[in-house]
């Protein structure tokens, strides 16, 4: 299979024992594939001469950990720690036995929770075992997932993304021995102490193995909703445009195809349309490098998980400490960086990047939100801990969480939020859940109990109304055919993807038909602003013809309304609204 050249480049060891199976200890090489033939014949009285010969042993990889500190001042400090290199098991990976000569496939099986497989073959056949960069588990037509990490710089991929290439590795070539085999293979990272100066075969089995960590603990929580297939693209030249460190921003937004294949991803994120569907993970070596940063990949996965079987509404963009973010993006970076931290069982969330893999870019605690972050709906990190603390709550949990996602976040006609998953969860939840989750809500500003809805309806500005910004409160400003309301945008928190850059609209359709929006400016507003509508259909934009837009049955429906200014990132920032009237 051409695939296996990009991890194949490996030094081979081979390594006789005795017939004893029991009493085999294999040695794993922590920079390549060892290979381990065993003898045949049997291992003394009472044999089965009817069974048949076997290859077996195990896969595992080369596991880099992060160590890192807190200074007093709050700021930390970390790097990939190469001295603390571990192997874990490769599981639930295909493994094929090749024959020597690559012209057939001689066996097939797939690695279990140790990385432990077993294939029963032929005696005195020359062959290799390859395992491949692929999971899945379940019914081989309806897997509970199946995750194939592949080469986005391979030619391949630009003719048809889901054609790249999955990366593999494979042993050397043996003669099957007429009772058992044992190959035992170890995917090494390539560091030699300095540099990445051998192969890093490990990477893409490194990310196959946090992604199935996920998978599996999603499956546990819904056994009835199989997870789509997923691509992960990876490549040791996947770095940033600008190739500098992606700090602390995500763009989570659609990419182009050309520059993904030359490895010009921007950042490590989640594209969720076009052939190109996949998680893009960093591999440019003393720039950023994201395998082992299994905070990022989960985070990352989560995002996929939202996109997939859920519903996100997000914009995407950049994103940072401090952000006063539109509250789809603060919900949804928020259920990343909870989503990682629930899945890998710890608070912490790390990033590395820089020369020698050797600062940290990212360093949270989702079990709190930071002195300096507001504690409100619309900051990332206050959401990523409401929902992390939910998940820990013993009255509530992940799994309610998990279905909250599967059901009214997935079909609300709101746009996705903490207003609308909060809303989706509690009906759900015992009275002690209820509670909690009421309890966390007010930490955010949110108002739960029987006043809470997906619309935040009762959410209003913390201090003096008379203070409130009509960009940001009330959350959505509701409108019904034949009424005029005012609508107010911002830019003075940012923009692109920052609060107030897009008014939300409630509006009420009596009937299905055809329906107008007019703007209309306000007097003494000297603006050159075009305005435009959004009108969204469970988070799917409505099409419009002639700006007639054709609302498909009566009900409530989400309305953004947003205006150039806003949105451009060379507008000055304003401290008073733009503000018009709307009129449908």
């Amino acid at each position: 299979m051409a695939n296996e050249k990009r991890v194949s480049a490996m030094r081979r060891d081979f390594i006789l024992s005795d017939r004893r199976r029991r009493s085999i200890r294999l040695a794993l090489s922590a920079l390549s594939a060892v290979v381990l033939g065993a003898c045949g014949g049997g291992s003394g009285g009472g044999a089965d001469i009817n069974l048949p010969p076997i290859i077996e042993g195990k896969v595992s990889y080369d596991f880099v950990p992060t160590s890192a500190t807190t200074n007093d001042d709050g700021t930390s400090q970390g790097y990939l720690d190469y001295a603390k290199t571990t192997q874990l098991p490769v599981r639930h990976a295909l493994v094929e036995l090749v024959s020597a000569n690559g012209g057939a496939i001689l066996g097939t099986t797939s690695t279990d929770d140790s990385g432990a497989y077993s294939i029963a073959v032929q005696a005195g056949e020359q062959a290799y075992v390859r395992v491949t960069a692929q999971a899945s588990e379940g019914p081989a037509g309806t897997p509970n997932y199946l995750i194939r990490v592949r080469d986005n710089t391979a030619p391949e991929y630009l003719a048809a993304p889901g054609t790249a290439p999955i990366y593999a590795m494979r042993g050397g070539v043996f003669t099957t021995a007429s009772r058992f085999t044992i190959v035992n293979l170890n995917a090494g990272s390539g560091w030699t102490g300095a540099s990445y100066g051998a192969t890093r075969t490990a990477a893409p089995f490194a990310i196959l193995d946090q992604t199935v960590t996920a998978a599996q603990k999603l499956h546990q929580a819904a056994p009835d909703v199989p997870l789509p297939a997923l691509n992960v693209f990876w490549s040791v030249n996947n770095r940033p445009d600008s190739d500098t460190s992606s700090n602390d921003a995500d763009d989570d937004s659609s990419g182009n195809g050309s520059n993904n294949n030359a490895g010009l991803i921007e950042t490590s994120h989640y594209e969720g349309r076009g052939a190109g569907t996949g998680l893009y993970i960093l591999g440019a070596e003393n720039v950023d490098t994201d395998e082992y940063d299994s905070s990022v990949i989960v985070h990352e996965y989560g995002h996929y998980v939202e996109g997939s079987v859920s519903r996100s509404d997000s914009v995407g963009g950049q994103h940072g400490s401090g952000n006063v973010l539109d509250m789809r993006v603060a919900f949804g970076e928020g259920f990343g960086n909870a989503f990682s931290s629930i899945m890998r069982g710890t608070p912490a969330y790390t990033d590395t990047a820089g020369p020698k893999q050797g600062r940290i870019s990212v360093y949270l605690q989702l079990d709190r939100v930071p002195s300096y972050e507001e504690h409100a709906w619309y900051n990332e990190s206050a959401v990523g801990n409401f929902i992390y603390e939910a998940s820990q709550a013993a009255s509530i949990g992940f799994t309610p969480m998990y279905r909250a996602l599967l059901t009214g976040e997935k079909t609300t006609p709101a746009e996705t939020s903490i207003f609308s998953f909060a809303t989706a969860l509690r009906p759900g939840l015992s009275d002690a859940g209820k509670q909690e989750l009421d309890r966390l809500l007010a930490a955010v500003d949110v108002q739960g109990g029987a006043q809470l809805d997906e619309w935040g309806s009762q959410t209003s500005f913390p201090g003096d109304p008379a203070d409130a910004n009509p960009a940001v409160y009330p959350v959505y400003v509701w409108l019904a055919p034949g009424q005029t309301v005012t609508a107010c945008t911002t830019n003075q928190f940012g923009t692109d993807n920052k609060l107030g850059n897009r008014r939300h609209l409630r509006v009420t359709i009596p009937a299905a038909g055809g329906y107008f929006f007019l703007a209309t400016l306000k007097p003494g507003d000297t603006g050159v602003n075009d305005y435009y509508f959004y009108p969204f259909v469970m988070g799917q934009p409505l099409a419009s013809v002639g700006g007639l837009y054709d609302f498909p049955a009566a009900g409530d429906y989400a309305v953004d309304v947003a205006s150039n200014a806003d949105l451009d990132p060379t507008t000055p920032a304003g401290t008073e609204p733009r503000c018009i009237d709307v009129t449908m």
